[in-house]
């Protein structure tokens, strides 16, 4: 008798499901590492975003506040020979740009060198006492540095001087000849750390942009987001460091914690250098380096 066999014609439903099952756990595995991986990702975008917008403000503030005090003049000319006079006298520039009323000048080189006051300022001449002697073309300069660089205790307006909340600069801030005055309010209540920079030659105050948005008060300090460092010296009060401090929430939730992210940066004891020369200036009795700050800031 012939034998016969049974023909195996696919898988038993039993094993149909336990495959299906373990297809399943693959799966869900699969879903479960790339979910993690993606909160994983966004939480740590959402860190180096908030690290990195800090980073720039407080560098930008570091950068503005070691060149809080300068003074970067362009060399003039006179146009005409000057003779010593003790009374006060116009005399005529090849340019009066970026002199102002209280500037102290350098005039000539060698001998005849002396530093004048400048008492009134027109397009094309400056008034001061010019004790000696100056031939046509001798050259005009000016030296020093603003000791009230980083404003603190000048007896100007209370609204434009640096506080807990509020850094006030002056200066060739930007390097470019240019004498600014900048603020930077750090203020808990709306969030934000703000900047504004005006021209000494405007009459108000420009416009302010926000460098970082949901400031909080910090964990330690408070509000407070601004310190210094002082000394007096030659009747001004120079700032010789600056710490800042700020702490920013995140916009969203943690993906992975679902709770809100907190940081705090701090940058202690910038140093102002042009400041601490001008202290260096006046502990020297060397007062006539000190530059008194434009009439014309908009900090009245």
């Amino acid at each position: 008798m012939r034998s016969t066999h049974k023909i195996d014609a696919g898988f038993s439903l039993l094993e149909l499901l336990i495959a299906m099952v373990i297809m399943l756990i693959v799966t869900g595995a699969a879903f479960s590492a790339m979910t993690y991986l993606q909160k994983s990702t966004a939480s740590s975008n959402l860190r180096a975003e908030m690290h990195s917008s800090m980073r720039a403000a407080l560098e930008l503030m570091t950068q503005e506040i070691g060149q809080a005090g300068s003074l970067n003049f362009t060399p003039k000319t006179l146009s005409a020979a000057v003779t010593a006079n003790s009374a006060a006298q116009a005399v005529t520039l090849n340019s009066t740009t970026g002199i102002f009323v209280g500037e102290i000048l350098v005039i000539d080189i060698g001998t005849p060198q002396e530093r004048v006051t400048v008492t009134a300022v027109t397009s094309s001449t400056v008034t001061g006492i010019f004790t000696k002697n100056h031939a046509i073309a001798a050259v005009v300069h000016a030296t020093g540095v603003f000791p009230q660089g980083v404003l603190y205790d000048t007896g100007l307006a209370a609204s434009t001087l640096s506080t807990p909340t509020r850094l006030s600069l002056a200066g060739d801030l930007l390097g470019d000849g240019t004498l600014v005055y900048a603020q930077y309010d750090c203020n808990t209540t709306a969030g934000t750390l703000s900047r504004s920079v005006t021209p000494v030659t405007s009459v108000s105050i420009s416009a302010s942009s926000v460098l970082i948005q949901n400031v909080i008060p910090n964990p330690t300090l408070g509000s407070t987001c601004f310190q210094y460092t002082t000394a007096t010296s030659g009747g001004f009060t120079f700032v010789t460091s600056v710490g800042v401090t700020i702490s920013v929430q995140s916009a969203f939730r943690d993906p992975q914690t679902q709770a809100f992210v907190t940081m705090t940066k701090s940058f202690l004891n910038i140093a102002p250098r042009n400041i601490l020369a001008g202290l260096d200036n006046a502990q020297a009795s060397l007062t006539n380096r000190l530059q008194a700050l434009p009439p014309g800031m908009p900090l009245h």
